[in-house]
Parts: C-alpha cells; structure tokens; sequence
C-alpha cells in the first residue's frame, strides 16, 4: 500500500531536546543514548499512551538544507494525555493538529532515507505537497525490525 494523506490530532510529547545533524549522531550514537535515557523515566511520565517511541525532527526552513552538516531540532519521547508533573531534565512539546503524508518503513531504519528520498522528491511532486518543515518517526522499541510509521507534515497546493 502506498503513502496515503492523513489528519492527525494534536498531541504532547514528554520527553528530551537535542540539536543535532545526522552526522553527530552517527558519530556520538546520541540517539540510543538518549532513547536509553527516555526508558529510565519512562514509568515516571503520567498518563503515557503507548510504549511506543516517536521521533520528531524539525528542519530549519533553508535553501540547500543537508541533515548530514546543518544541525536541526530533535524530540524524543512519549506522547502522553495531560502530564502534569514532568520527570527531571524532560520537556513537553506539543505538536498541533495536521495533514501529513504517512507511510510504513519496512526494512531496516539505516535505510528509512530511501523512504524519505521517494516521499520529498517524487511522491510529494506528483501528489502537489509542500512539506511544513517537520516530520515524525514513530517506533516500537520492543521489536528492533518492526516497521517504522512515517508522518511528514504537509499542506496541500489548491485546486487538487
């Protein structure tokens, strides 16, 4: 099945900041770091809605934007419905409701760029999307090869 437009309700994230390239976390393995960090509060994070893990990558909005070089924002964490007390050190972020373009990764997560390359460069052309500068990684750390569910945030040209 191929990538189908969703509308997704607004939600809040508990969980950590990074401010990264693709570069720093190849190198300095910051995303398991951080993801282990998550599993030690994650108990302590109220009103979790599943165990499921979501990566949320904000881009700056540049011309010639590379993720290897250009560092850009990264949260970590659960969504959860109405936290009131954050464990130490985490941070709420709330994303709002949206149109995204979703589709399921299904291979390994070092090659999810070859879903990424095929929903920015060809099906968002065909299907006359223009990315909203962010996107959401959703992952289910009890299963390492389980598929990854892709969310990229998206507005619709008019008249399609």
């Amino acid at each position: 099945m191929g990538p189908k437009i969703i509308k997704r309700e607004s939600f809040q994230l508990i969980g950590y900041h990074l401010f990264t390239n693709l570069k720093e976390m190849a190198e300095k393995n910051v995303t398991e770091e951080t993801i282990a960090r998550l599993m030690e509060v994650a108990g302590t994070i109220e009103n979790r809605v599943s165990d499921h893990i979501y990566l949320l990558q904000i881009y700056p909005m540049m011309e010639e934007f590379n993720p290897l070089e250009d560092r850009y924002s990264q949260i970590i964490g659960f969504v959860s419905e109405n936290c009131r007390d954050l464990p130490d050190t985490t941070i709420r972020y709330h994303v709002e409701e949206n149109l995204y373009v979703h589709w399921k990764h299904d291979g390994a997560k070092a090659d999810s760029y070859k879903s990424y390359d095929y929903l920015y460069n060809q099906w968002m052309v065909e299907n006359r999307c223009i990315p909203l500068g962010y996107e959401i990684e959703v992952w289910n750390p009890k299963q390492q090869d389980a598929p990854v569910d892709i969310y990229i945030a998206i507005s619709k040209l008019n008249g399609v």
